[in-house]
């Protein structure tokens, strides 16, 4: 009866097998594994990781990452070929994530532990990230309420100056008017403080024809 386990440990002469977990074909060491996404952080490493365990599945090798193929302590020969293995696994793991996080890992002697560390460092449960996603969700709507008080702001600081504008350009006659409209609260539109205008204008107008009027009928009545 054939041992299940008997890949994970062969003998010595076993070791160039290519069945052999630890076996490394010549061209993977000119031929770094490339996987479509590099590890940035949080937000795309179960999208790497996954990538990365198919990869490494294809090439038996992912058994090192899980701690299914340990390292050897009984035989010197499959010793080096692991010591070796874990090299290339370093390698292969360091070319698939970006600078910062390269050069947060690339000391560290075991792709095992590298594996681990980012484990514990991107991976997050979900609660975790529901209330990341929702803080960040708050800071943009408060943010967006910043912007918002700020757009307001800036347009009534526009619309006080066309009003100021308008007023200065009233001449003397309407000193009075000019300090009544400041004095309101809040300051009216130039729109309306036009139509004021116009009804101030409209009341003189009709107080100056009732003038005549009454002028006219004193001269009359003085015949």
């Amino acid at each position: 009866m054939v041992n299940p386990n008997s890949n994970l440990v062969p003998t010595a002469t076993a070791i160039l097998e290519t069945s052999y977990p630890m076996y490394l074909h010549p061209a993977e060491s000119a031929r770094p594994i490339l996987v479509d996404t590099k590890l940035s952080g949080i937000d795309n490493y179960f999208e790497w990781k996954r990538q990365m365990e198919i990869a490494l599945c294809t090439k038996r090798k992912l058994g090192m990452l899980t701690g299914l193929v340990k390292k050897p302590t009984d035989d010197p020969l499959r010793k080096a070929t692991w010591i070796t293995c874990n090299s290339q696994l370093i390698a292969w793991i360091l070319h698939n994530v970006e600078p910062p996080i390269r050069k947060s890992v690339m000391y560290t002697p075991t792709a095992k532990e590298i594996w681990d560390y980012l484990q514990r460092q991107f991976s997050i449960s979900n609660g975790a990230r529901k209330f990341r996603l929702n803080k960040e969700l708050e800071d943009l709507e408060q943010g967006e309420k910043k912007i918002g008080a700020w757009l307001e702001a800036h347009l009534k600081e526009q619309n006080e100056r066309k009003l100021f504008q308008f007023l200065n350009g009233l001449n003397s006659s309407y000193f009075t008017l000019r300090s009544n409209i400041l004095m309101m609260s809040p300051l009216p539109s130039v729109k309306e403080a036009a139509a004021i205008l116009q009804q101030e204008e409209a009341q003189r107008k009709n107080y100056k024809s009732s003038v005549k009027v009454e002028a006219e009928n004193a001269a009359f009545y003085a015949n």
